[in-house]
């Protein structure tokens, strides 16, 4: 009988681990950078740590994620940049945001005109709408589209193949096989 609850106490424990993974999912819009900080169950990382850092290892800005698990920061430096989360209880999410997505940085030479993405206007009359409400409209169509392929890749994540319950099978075989030995080695 205590072989069973042993054997029960490290399943729900190695069980409730992996549902309190973290991840972040980094969106560059204009010169800004948007992190998004969630736990595998989907819900907001909530008012925990974040630390931006360049690729030798400066650190460059910190902070906290808010309500809904967003950090947002300007891009500032044209390299790649590393995101840390920490979330906590010993969780810890790192990723790396390469300087290939990030906007362009354009910096005028003499005799050359240089064109950035503000400074190219639509008129109100082609469009019906000022720039501040597109911007919104874009930004909400982004963020419905983004919830979207998040939410796939939860689902993803959820799901249960043959071979991870073939692979807990096995390692509940193994400890409970331990166990026994352990006890055989002890009666003698």
């Amino acid at each position: 009988m205590r072989i069973t609850r042993i054997v029960l106490i490290t399943v729900i424990m190695a069980s409730s681990l992996a549902a309190h993974g973290v991840n972040i999912f980094t969106l560059v819009e204009d010169d800004s950078i948007l992190c998004q900080c969630y736990y595998n169950d989907g819900s907001p990382v909530r008012n925990q740590m974040i630390e931006i850092f360049r690729t030798s290892g400066v650190k460059l800005l910190d902070g906290q994620t808010d309500d809904a698990g967003y950090f947002k920061f300007l891009a500032g430096v044209k390299e790649d940049l590393k995101v840390v989360l920490h979330a906590g209880m010993g969780h810890k999410a790192e990723t790396v945001i390469k300087v290939s997505s990030m906007p362009e940085v354009s910096t005028p030479t003499a005799g050359k005109k240089s064109v950035s993405r503000k400074t190219v206007q639509t008129s109100p009359e082609t469009t019906g709408l000022d720039e501040e409400q597109l911007r919104r409209i874009v930004k909400e169509v982004l963020e419905e589209e983004i919830n979207s392929i998040r939410g796939l890749i939860l689902q993803q994540q959820r799901s249960v193949s043959f071979t991870t319950i073939i692979g807990g099978v096995g390692y509940i075989f193994g400890i409970f096989g331990l166990l026994l030995y352990l006890r055989r080695r002890k009666q003698t």
